[in-house]
């Protein structure tokens, strides 16, 4: 029944163990109950980032205390990438179907467990390479998708305009927070303590708190739908918690409109090329300011300080005004001026002001994309499913640019990353290319791109566009039975329509899915070639912004 006031928690009740008088009326969920819901949230992922830039901070020890080479090193750090390709899609699903609380404590535990293997493997002088890569598959495996849970605990407690941006970018907010002080601390601790598996165990240990708060919110968000009126935001019903009827079907994808699509191509580019870059920030760092690797990887790492204290605004902005797709193009701008800048001047002072570029491109990155996401996709029950789809293309997409990047590094016969960054150059033109053509679409062939056109439209203004779009294509609804307590309103009607994509483009949709998965079938064949060459390309997984 439709979330209206008076809603009862009598078949809850005695499942959850709450008693609740019957005829009591419920009140509104408190503000301070869903601030409570964002600040557990975000802890969900922090012990996830923390670990984020362990490995690849401490490659040279690593390297050295288990014997292994460049190649096995590059695949210790790839298969994260490699098992998300396709897992994240089928996780997208099952988080649409269970809900993010429960997921959210699935996937923590696989991280908790896979942290703690790794952690096993450096101890005691232990230093064995075959459980390491265990232990990254086993991270690897809740790494990829708990990101998507997080999002679809806050897109049911939260609609877009209403907070749903400033709670994502909040997420991302702790998320730079926690890597910053993961990788930064990653060699210090090592130096100091006489061995890397101190850094991996303090891992764990931030691992174990966060699956903690993952369990504490599973509980938080039975305890609320028992005590208060929560409105489950993706559908306007009640939030019952209840399990989702249906199975896997990737006739799911017809759903999914040519806007969307845009994003991912443009995803595959500017995320892929953002966090990619990430993976050779610090030996970067190093070879333009000619310091160690402990000096590097600070410099590096500040990168992450500035999107930290902004996203969450940024997040507020968007809630109050819209302008995703203008978000989307200010990222891959600032990207590309990152990248030109480190490309044609070798200076020091031109060095920072690349990073601070690519700082400003990292806080413009996370919060629209998954707000875009949510905001074109016509069936908000879709949220998590075409959410990872573009995450596994992008998976690909960074092991493709890193293996391509490490072979032009190793050709060179100083063992500099310059030819590299031209990769990273194209990477982030293409990505300028495709949000211009969307943000030009959204003004001046709105009807073309309804869906991109709605999502730059600030939230009061919302319903005025949508029935002026739906006039200009002529669009006609017969009005909701009154009588019919769950029939939607008759503007939600129009606006799905408006996203839906037509009955003849289904055909696009399929060939638009067809490349995602050529680029990931690129991706594995490049991992192979990577193995082979033994590039000495890092990749990261489940970083920030994905």
């Amino acid at each position: 029944m439709r979330d209206n006031g008076s809603s009862q928690g009598g078949d809850d009740a005695p499942a959850l163990g709450y008693t609740m008088p019957k005829q009591a009326m419920k009140p509104r969920l408190p503000f301070g109950w869903q601030l409570v819901m964002i600040v557990l949230t975000c802890l969900c992922t922090f012990g996830n980032h923390w670990s984020n830039g362990l490995i690849v901070s401490l490659k040279t020890t690593i390297i050295k205390e288990t014997h292994i080479n460049n190649s096995q090193f590059a695949t210790l750090v790839a298969v994260t990438n490699l098992v998300n390709t396709f897992l994240c899609i089928g996780l997208g699903f099952y988080i649409d179907k269970f809900g993010g609380a429960v997921m959210s404590v699935i996937l923590a535990g696989f991280h908790l467990s896979g942290a703690m293997v790794m952690s096993g493997a450096a101890t005691n002088n232990l230093n064995s390479y075959p459980l390491l890569i265990v232990g990254k598959v086993l991270a690897a495996i809740g790494d990829g998708s708990l990101d998507n849970a997080q999002h679809r605990i806050f897109s049911t407690y939260f609609a877009p305009g209403k907070g749903f941006a400033f709670s994502i970018g909040a997420i991302w907010g702790v998320a730079n927070l926690a890597q910053f002080t993961g990788q930064s601390t990653a060699n210090v601790i090592t130096q100091n303590l006489g061995s890397y598996a101190w850094a991996l165990w303090i891992s764990s240990v931030i691992a174990l708190f966060s699956f903690g708060c993952a369990v504490t919110v599973f509980f938080l968000d039975r305890y609320l739908r028992v005590r208060y009126n929560v409105t489950d935001q993706t559908s306007g019903l009640r939030h019952t918690g209840q399990t989702k009827r249906g199975k896997f079907d990737i006739r799911a994808i017809k759903h999914l409109p040519v806007s969307f699509w845009l994003v991912v191509l443009f995803a595959v580019f500017e995320n892929a090329g953002v966090q990619s870059f990430v993976s050779i920030s610090t030996q970067f760092a190093q070879q333009r300011l000619k310091k160690g690797a402990v000096i590097g990887g600070w410099v590096s790492s500040f990168y992450l300080l500035l999107p930290a204290c902004l996203t969450p605004f940024l997040g507020i902005y968007i809630d109050f005004y819209g302008q995703r797709i203008g978000f989307l193009f200010a990222s891959g701008l600032t990207f590309l001026i990152s990248m030109l800048l480190l490309k044609f001047s070798h200076s020091v002072p031109t060095f920072i002001a690349a990073y601070i570029f690519y700082a400003l491109s990292q806080c413009v990155t996370p919060a629209p994309q998954v707000e875009i996401i949510r905001s074109i996709i016509p069936d908000p029950k879709y949220f998590a499913t075409g959410f990872a789809i573009k995450k596994s293309v992008v998976q690909a997409s960074i092991v493709i640019i890193t293996t391509a990047a490490g072979k032009l590094q190793d050709l060179s016969p100083t063992d500099s990353l310059d030819p590299a960054v031209t990769l990273w150059l194209v990477y982030a033109f293409v990505s300028v290319a495709v949000s211009g053509f969307m943000l030009t679409m959204s003004y001046w062939a709105p009807n073309t791109l309804p869906a991109a056109r709605l999502s730059q439209i600030a939230p009061p203004r919302l319903p005025a566009e949508v029935e002026k779009l739906a006039a200009a294509q002529g669009i006609v609804v017969h009005k909701p039975d009154p009588e019919d307590e769950d029939a939607p309103s008759e503007l939600r009607v129009k606006e799905k329509l408006l996203k839906s994509p037509k009955p003849h483009n289904e055909i696009v949709s399929w060939a638009y899915m067809a490349v995602a998965l050529g680029i990931i079938f690129i991706g594995w064949i490049m991992f192979g070639l990577g193995v082979g060459w033994g590039v000495h390309g890092s990749v990261i997984a489940g970083t920030t912004g994905e």
